[in-house]
């Protein structure tokens, strides 16, 4: 009997085992990866598309605007167009325009700058019997710019213009009528701008009164204004919230 051959004396093992010929797992594994990766590209390329049109229909809607020169309706604002693609009629508007609002910006600036802002409170009075008047001699509480001056009983303007003046006096008097008047002199003549009388009570523990006035004035440089109280000896208030003068 011929001997038998080893490989054909071991036992035949089931088709599964290590070494076996079956590799259906392996597989299917492998195609659901590459399947997956073709999808992963497929949305890539969905996405890339999408920015696209979205960035042509954004470069559609610039030039859109552009054409029609800018976000406004009605055309205003500030135009889309360059300065080489806009009309001659359009540039010498537009040169005009931007020459008028340099030129109110500067009116703007020198009217600031020169503004000025000056009130007044009373540190003294002078009585003179031989005129039958009191003076209030000021001194500054307030002051702002260099248009007006406080000189003493006076005031003198340096820059012309256009003033709200206004002035108060707190008498503590028993005579029956009290009052002061505000006088401008300059430009060779004198003139009242505006004077204010009140009543007085003939109690001396009741005679308090104070007397306001204000007006607008156009005053001129040189021009010099006073307050004057036509009474001699006249009795007032020093007190900065009683008495007081201001332009």
């Amino acid at each position: 009997m011929p001997a038998s051959s080893p490989f054909l004396l071991a036992p035949k093992g089931p088709s599964g085992d290590m070494g076996g010929p079956v590799r259906e797992p392996a597989l299917s594994v492998a195609l659901w990866l590459s399947w997956g990766a073709a999808l992963g590209a497929v949305a890539c390329a969905i996405a890339l598309l999408t920015q696209q049109t979205e960035l042509q229909s954004l470069r559609r809607e610039v030039s859109q605007l552009q054409r029609s020169g800018g976000p406004s309706q009605n055309g205003e604002g500030y135009p889309w167009q360059s300065l080489r693609e806009q009309s001659p009629d359009a540039l010498e508007a537009w040169a005009s325009g931007e020459r008028s609002r340099r030129r109110r910006a500067v009116l703007t600036q020198k009217r600031k700058k020169r503004r000025s802002v000056l009130h007044l409170v009373p540190i003294n009075i002078t009585s003179k019997e031989y005129s039958d008047v009191t003076e209030v001699m000021w001194q500054p509480a307030l002051r702002h710019g260099r248009g007006l001056e406080a000189r003493g009983y006076v005031v003198r303007v340096w820059d012309a213009g256009v003033y709200l003046l206004y002035s108060q006096v707190l008498f503590h008097d028993v005579t029956f009528t009290m009052g002061q008047v505000v006088s401008r002199e300059g430009q060779g003549r004198q003139e009242t701008l505006f004077r204010c009388i009140c009543s007085m009570p003939s109690d001396p523990d009741r005679a308090y009164n104070s007397c306001y006035s204000a007006g607008v004035f156009h005053l001129h440089q040189g021009d010099i204004l006073s307050v004057i109280i036509p009474r001699s000896k006249a009795k007032l208030s020093l007190s900065p919230h009683g008495t007081f003068l201001g332009f």
